[in-house]
This record gives structure tokens, C-alpha cells and sequence, in this order.
């Protein structure tokens, strides 16, 4: 994708699906400075885009949007040189059809690592703590399901071992200690953890956190949970596991597996009344100061790089 050296600079016009209110002064003089014409979008209908026949850069904050931009609007929009999505997950645009018509696509690598990393371990935190039979309890009780469990020395299996793996391990290391610890990922990338065959896990496992992208082959992992042990704690931070989230819900429910924390944004999920150690929170893993801050510097950055011809974090 891209055009051939400054050739767009200044007629290239930048639509951004998302608030200005977001972006700082200077992140907005940036981005008057490198296009023609910079529009904020609040709706997502793309008919303003089919009208206008200047090369041009979409921004997509799926907050606006919707996790979603067909290929059907994709080619009915003239001279697209690229879509610059606001999210590090890219699958909700099609990049190959887009890469067939020359539009560059780009995600936000990295901006929230940490603090996906710190929410893991609130909520295994959660359930070692029995922290929700307390809330709904709504006080103290010695009976033996509320009595929680020290994390140290527990055997904990992270599954998946990229940036919010690896970045999780590193914090596990201190509560658990790293001879607990173990990973299992398509390929055995890193020499200070103990990598395992996940289905050498299902027995001892105590902690387990599913922090691995979504493909058939990630689901199928799961497609057997016989092997599940009854005290296992399971922390699903991934996106797209929600087949298997129903599942373990039941598992757990049925007083099958110690406990299970995961994020959903369905209210119906959220304030479902659970009778076991099921811990339930909005989607806000990413929800920090600090994430949100490197979030729009990159995507600014990102946007920026279209304009001159110099594309960073191209996912197609």
C-alpha cells in the first residue's frame, strides 16, 4: 500500500471514525498538518466517503463503528489508500482483500500490555480469594467454600506466550515463583520459563490463564474439558472464547473446576447470579491512564506515517 514519496501530502484527506475530544492539541495540529482535509466522524455510515473522489486515510475507533467494515463498503470507497484501525486486534477487517486492492491496514501494537498483564492478576487474585462468593454473600463467612488459597507455589500455566504472556509471567514470577511456572505456545520461545504440553497441564494445573489468539487450532485445545482437574482456576483473557467460556461456566457451576474469571460486556452475563466462584468483569482490561495515553500517540503516529509514505505497524 501507500503512495510513491510525498506525492499525497496534501491532497490526501484524513476521515477519523472516532472523538476529537480524544486526541490531544498537539495530536490534532499534527494531523491538520499532514492531510488536506481532516473530518471527525460520530456515526458509522460510510456514504461520505463514497462521494469523495481524493485519495484518502480511514481511522476506526470501533467504539463508533462497530467491530466492523464490510468489503462491500471497502470497495465502493474511491482512491482508499488505508485503514488505520485504533484496536491491536485486526481480524474485523478483511486484510487480504484489502492488501488485493492495495490499502494498506494498521493496528495499535504494544499500548496495553501492562495493564492486560495487572488485570490477569487481579482476577486470579479474585478467585484464589473466593472474592466473589463475598460479594454476593455481602459478608464474612467461615464456611469451607469461602476459604481462599495462597497463590505461592501453585502450578500456573499461561497458554500463549506473546507480549501479554510473557509480560504476565514476569509478574507471576514474584506471587507464584517461576519454578511454578509454565507455558505453552505453538513454539517454545523462551528459555527462562518452563515450556509444557498443554494436555500434560489439565492435572496439576491450579492457575490457568488463556492469553493465546484465537484460530481453530487455539479452539480446539479446548474442545475436551474432561481433563480439567476440580481445583483448577481458570483466567480467560482473550478475545473469542466465548463458546468455551459457556462451557466452563457450566463445568464450574456444576462444582467441576475451582473457579473462572473473564470479561464480558452483555449485561445479562454480568449480573447473572452464579452460584460458584465465577468472577465476571466489563471489558476493561485496557482501561488505563497510562494505556489509553500510548494508545492515541500511536494511532496518531500511525496515521501520520500513511500521509508520508512511510507505513509503521502494517498488519496486511
Amino acid at each position: 500500500g501507500g503512495g510513491g514519496g510525498g506525492d499525497y501530502n496534501w491532497v490526501m484527506n484524513l476521515y477519523v471514525y472516532g472523538l476529537e475530544a480524544d486526541f490531544t492539541k498537539a495530536q490534532r495540529s499534527s494531523l491538520d498538518s499532514n492531510f488536506g482535509k481532516v473530518e471527525f466522524v460520530k456515526q458509522a455510515s460510510f456514504d461520505r466517503l463514497f462521494q469523495d473522489p481524493e485519495p484518502k486515510v480511514i481511522a476506526l475507533d470501533p467504539d463508533i463503528t462497530g467491530w466492523n467494515i464490510s468489503n462491500e463498503d471497502i470497495v465502493k470507497i474511491p482512491n482508499l489508500k488505508a485503514i488505520c484501525l485504533q484496536t491491536t486486534g485486526y481480524e474485523w477487517v478483511d486484510g487480504d482483500f484489502c492488501r488485493k486492492h492495495d490499502i494498506a491496514v494498521t493496528n495499535v501494537p504494544h499500548y496495553a500490555t501492562i495493564s492486560v498483564a495487572e488485570k490477569c492478576i487481579f482476577m486470579a487474585l479474585a478467585l484464589a480469594k473466593r472474592y466473589p462468593l463475598y460479594l454476593r454473600n455481602g459478608g464474612m463467612s467461615y464456611a469451607p467454600e469461602f476459604i481462599g488459597d495462597e497463590l505461592y507455589n501453585k502450578p500456573t500455566d499461561i497458554i500463549g506466550f506473546g507480549e501479554i504472556g510473557h509480560a504476565l509471567a514476569h509478574r507471576l514470577d514474584g506471587l507464584v515463583g517461576r519454578k511454578e511456572i509454565c507455558y505453552y505456545s505453538h513454539n517454545q520461545n523462551d528459555p527462562e520459563f518452563h515450556f509444557w504440553q498443554f494436555q500434560d497441564m489439565l492435572e496439576k494445573s491450579e492457575y490457568m490463564f488463556i492469553t493465546i489468539s484465537k484460530n481453530p487450532e487455539s479452539l480446539a485445545l479446548f474442545d475436551d474439558l474432561s481433563k480439567f482437574n476440580h481445583k483448577m482456576k481458570v483466567i480467560i483473557i482473550s478475545n473469542g472464547f466465548e463458546e468455551v467460556t459457556k462451557r466452563l461456566v457450566a463445568k464450574c457451576e456444576a462444582g467441576e473446576l475451582g473457579g473462572l474469571a473473564f470479561e464480558s460486556d452483555d449485561p445479562e452475563i454480568l449480573n447473572y447470579p452464579y452460584k460458584s466462584n465465577i468472577f465476571v468483569t466489563p471489558h476493561n482490561a485496557h482501561c488505563t491512564k497510562e494505556a489509553l495515553l500510548r494508545l492515541f500517540e500511536i494511532w496518531t503516529d500511525t496515521i501520520i506515517s500513511v500521509a508520508n509514505s512511510q507505513i509503521i505497524n502494517q498488519v496486511n
